[in-house]
């Protein structure tokens, strides 16, 4: 038998010493690749995060630019408020001042009309060869008793004619002239009830009259005493009665009232 294998050509193959172990080095190259495998992936992570911690802070840095600006848009129209509301304060200021200075136009004023009008009514007492002046006009107050005609001539005579009555405060003056009636130029002679001063202004153009309201109203063309009527007026009456205008008989003789311009 020992012939058998030493004649035999099959002989195993030497073992090299250092293929020994040979599986425990193929597991040691595994782990190794693991271990290389592994800090790459963190670093890509790492870079991913990076990439989102930079963009985030970007983010942060637009969001706080846009709140600057707005902060400081804020702030410049708080000044523009603040401006205008000053603007406006004094505005404010500068009406109060103007509205008292108005105020004291106005008292001014007022004090000049009342001495204008009581220098008015002090020259109205002034005489001029039996004449009154008063406010441009001149007037005279007969002292003889006529009839409406022949008062109206006498006034033509003297380059005047018998009173016209223009408003409240010629009325008021005349009154204050007078204790009788006196004869105005106002009649109705041409159309009954249309009433026509001497100078051909009807009371209508004029715009006052002073007929008297107290009982009968006038003018009532009451015909007892004249068959023709009551067709001349006059201011006041027997009564005494001088705020008022009465109608009369053209016929009756009274005082008279004169007026012209000067």
């Amino acid at each position: 038998m020992d012939s058998i294998y030493e004649n035999s050509r099959f002989k195993l193959p030497p073992v090299p010493s250092d293929e020994k172990c040979s599986q425990p080095k193929g597991n040691s190259t595994e782990e190794r690749k693991r271990e290389v495998t592994s800090p790459k992936w963190t670093k890509v992570l790492l870079i991913v995060l990076g990439f989102f911690l930079g963009f985030a802070l970007g983010g942060l840095c637009a969001l706080w630019m846009i709140y600057d600006h707005k902060l400081a848009d804020f702030e410049s129209l708080n000044e523009q408020h603040i401006t205008v509301s000053k603007k406006l304060a004094a505005q404010e200021i500068n009406s109060t001042v103007l509205i008292r200075a108005l105020e004291e136009l106005e008292i001014s004023y007022t004090r000049v009309r009342e001495q204008l009008l009581l220098h008015v009514a002090q020259s109205c007492n002034l005489s001029v060869n039996g004449w009154i002046a008063c406010r441009g006009k001149l007037y005279f107050f007969s002292s003889d008793k006529l009839n409406w005609t022949s008062s109206r001539d006498v006034c033509v005579s003297k380059a005047a004619d018998l009173v016209t009555i223009t408003s409240q405060s010629e009325q008021d003056f005349l009154v204050s002239k007078m204790n009788v009636t006196h004869w105005i130029g106002l009649n109705d002679l041409v159309t009954e009830g249309h009433w026509v001063w001497v100078n051909n202004r009807t009371l209508t153009d004029t715009g006052v009259q002073f007929w008297f309201t107290g009982g009968p109203r006038e003018p009532d063309n009451w015909r007892v005493l004249d068959p023709s009527g009551e067709n001349c007026a006059a201011l006041g009456d027997i009564y005494g009665n001088f705020q008022s205008w009465f109608d009369a008989s053209c016929k009756t003789v009274k005082k008279f009232i004169c007026e012209k311009k000067y």
